[in-house]
């Protein structure tokens, strides 16, 4: 029986364990032939659709299911193997395809794998083309077998990406004798993210930068920076990038092994372009997410800031409207829609790294200044995703907690869209208040049946 869903999209594209719900066979098999409804649809009979994949194991049999639908249906899928997220986005954008698909969980662990959908145009779907390929999945039968054709490969499409990026170099060798600690969590950036760094010249290092479908983001990457901030501690580097498995995001360690997130970087960022003339109009969109303390600097400086919901896909659909030309998330997903309109680590990670060397100053000098207001985030496990309305204990505990803080500080209380989660977000002048207000909150999310929360 086909089980109905207003969206199986989640806001990074569709999730879970590999080989299991919306990732078994029959299900990938269904996805795969619907997207081939969905290029028909919107006027792209040809077909052409690039595929990637980051290192999971689950990954070559989901591409694997995924290309025979797709072939099955008349379309014409090539594979461009181990790829970043935003490699896919920026050749399928440069007109490779109409469609890409990176079979990927970006920062998730290793049992888990996702498919993201990006257009003809690079953009991620819309919510109205998610429902709508939605409803032909639903529609499908399972016709998986286990005879599939093999997969036709794009051995050149890495070169091609790196091609793209090159041609954004603001000089040649403009990161000349800069050195670099490179993060790649064992993911999608551990061939490419090192070669672009040394075609710019930098004296690069790489740690997790063998590809592991085992071992991607465990202790390492962009979601757990601590191995990169003793290694540039320990090598003297001027300055440590960590990706996530899929590529799309960075975290960046200063050369005292300290951590930049993604506000500071889109701060940094953002005023050296307006500093070149670069940010035009003078606007950054950022999520709802993103420290009152950044956003007090850009304003401070004649920077417009515009706050989306979470995701990056509401970030960029936002700086569309806004004809921004830099956005992004506190989570280190940066977009720059000038170059790719999606985020795109290793773009990030060259920006930040050219505004270090433009300056002759250490990150920890471009930093310093940019006010923090303290924040405690914290994720519990759930089971169930009830609206946070309905429940009661809950729902009293954030009104309490936001009268405590009043215009003092903010309370953020929302669903993972890529786990499965409950996040809250307490953000105050005093940190310990905060944190007792976090507690609070975490208690009364536990006591909350509804929620099905796990025994932490």
């Amino acid at each position: 029986m086909t089980e109905t869903r207003n969206n199986i999209f989640g806001t990074d594209g569709i999730r879970d364990v590999g080989g299991e719900g919306l990732l078994t066979p029959g299900s990938v098999d269904r996805i795969g032939s619907a997207l081939a409804r969905h290029l028909e649809e919107v006027g792209h009979s040809a077909g052409r659709v690039l595929t990637a994949r980051d290192p999971r194991t689950s990954g070559p049999l989901i591409e694997a299911q995924l290309t025979a639908a797709l072939k099955r249906e008349g379309k014409h899928p090539r594979s461009g193997g181990v790829l970043p997220t935003p490699a896919v986005s920026l050749l399928v954008a440069s007109g490779e395809a109409e469609l890409g698909v990176v079979l990927s969980a970006s920062h998730n662990p290793p049992q888990y794998n996702g498919i993201k959908v990006v257009t003809a145009t690079g953009r991620k779907l819309s919510v109205e083309e998610e429902i709508s390929i939605t409803a032909f999945y639903e529609s499908e039968e399972d016709l998986s077998g286990e005879n599939l054709p093999a997969v036709e490969e794009d051995p050149g499409a890495g070169e091609r990406y790196l091609a793209l990026l090159e041609s954004g170099f603001p000089s040649a060798g403009f990161l000349e004798g800069m050195h670099i600690v490179l993060d790649c969590a064992h993911g999608a950036t551990c061939q490419w993210a090192p070669e672009i760094f040394a075609r710019a010249d930098a004296r690069t290092e790489t740690i997790h930068g063998e590809p592991d479908g085992l071992l991607i983001n465990t202790g390492c990457g962009s979601v757990h920076p601590e191995d990169l901030s003793r290694q540039v501690l320990e090598s003297g580097a001027q300055l440590g990038i960590a990706f996530d498995g899929d590529g799309d995001r960075a975290t960046l360690v200063d050369e005292k092994g300290a951590v930049v997130d993604g506000d500071e970087a889109m701060v940094i960022w953002g005023l050296a372009l307006l500093e070149r003339g670069e940010l035009v109009p003078p606007i950054v969109v950022c999520s709802v997410m993103s420290n009152a303390g950044m956003v007090a600097h850009l304003r401070e400086n004649g920077i417009e800031v515009v706050q989306t919901p979470v995701g990056d896909r509401k970030v960029h659909e936002t700086m569309v409207t806004r004809s921004a030309v830099l956005g992004g998330e506190q989570s280190g997903h940066i977009i720059d829609r000038r170059a790719c309109p999606t985020g795109d680590g290793i773009r990030t990670g060259l920006a930040i790294a050219h505004r270090a060397k433009e300056t002759g100053v250490g990150l920890s000098e471009l930093r310093r200044g940019i006010p923090r207001f303290p924040q405690v985030l914290e994720g519990i496990e759930v089971t169930a995703r009830p609206p946070i309305e309905s429940l009661e204990i809950l729902s009293r505990a954030i009104a309490d907690g936001r009268e405590t803080l009043g215009d003092r500080g903010r309370i953020l209380v929302r669903y993972s869209g890529t786990e499965k989660l409950l996040r809250i977000l307490v953000e105050g002048p005093q940190e310990a208040e905060n944190q007792r207000l976090l507690d609070s909150l975490i208690e009364a999310a536990r006591q909350q049946p509804a929620l099905g929360c796990r025994t932490p």
